[in-house]
């Protein structure tokens, strides 16, 4: 049964377990990510704000237990050294204009190594058996429009980068973006035309 973007946006909110992954917005229409990065052998701790308008559902995908160690995201497989094992920092679902965006969002600091496109493939691929999923067993589906992103501090980006500066060599539909120039910007600013659509 296809739901409108409130309906499914509803689900996400009633299905997603939030009490391990859910990341807590303390204020209305500002979305704060922190990340620990490690920059020269020493770890530091990332923050990036941005504004956001409509509703706000943040996870963290790579969240850790008390231990320290990250829950496997299908505790039915495997999750060592395998392809599913492998996630982004930061998917942010925004209900916005009737519409459901969805925002897949790696922190990196002075480089970009070369498996952050596994990792944000995948981020696309959870949020396809998040998706399949939910539909499997509710039967509700409505169409998710997802985006990549990198962050980082790299001094030099360019020869990771197209000639315009923007998107990964490796992955055109990966957006890349220095800390500083995203710091503020508002999640419907983000620029990438390369929408992967889920349906």
């Amino acid at each position: 049964m296809a739901l409108n973007a409130q309906g499914y946006f509803n689900c996400l909110k009633s299905y997603i377990n939030t009490n391990h992954y859910g990341v807590h917005q303390p204020t209305s229409g500002e979305v704060v990510l922190e990340e620990k990065i490690f920059s020269e052998k020493t770890e530091k701790k990332q923050t990036i704000k941005l504004m956001a308008s409509g509703e706000l559902l943040v996870i963290k995908l790579d969240a850790k237990n008390n231990k320290g160690s990250s829950l496997p995201l299908f505790h039915f497989l495997d999750d060592n050294a395998k392809p599913w094992s492998k996630r982004c920092d930061f998917v942010i679902f925004n209900l916005r204009k009737n519409k459901l965006y969805v925002y897949c969002i790696e922190f990196k600091s002075e480089t970009i190594p070369h498996d952050v496109t596994e990792q944000l493939e995948a981020s696309m691929a959870w949020c396809k058996a998040l998706h399949a999923t939910v539909n499997a067993y509710t039967a509700k589906r409505t169409q998710l429009n997802v985006t990549k992103y990198v962050l980082s501090n790299h001094p030099n980006p360019t020869a990771y980068l197209d000639a315009d500066g923007k998107y990964l060599l490796r992955d055109h539909t990966i957006r890349h973006y220095l800390y500083s120039e995203i710091n503020g910007l508002a999640l419907s600013d983000l620029e990438n035309s390369n929408i992967e659509v889920i349906r």
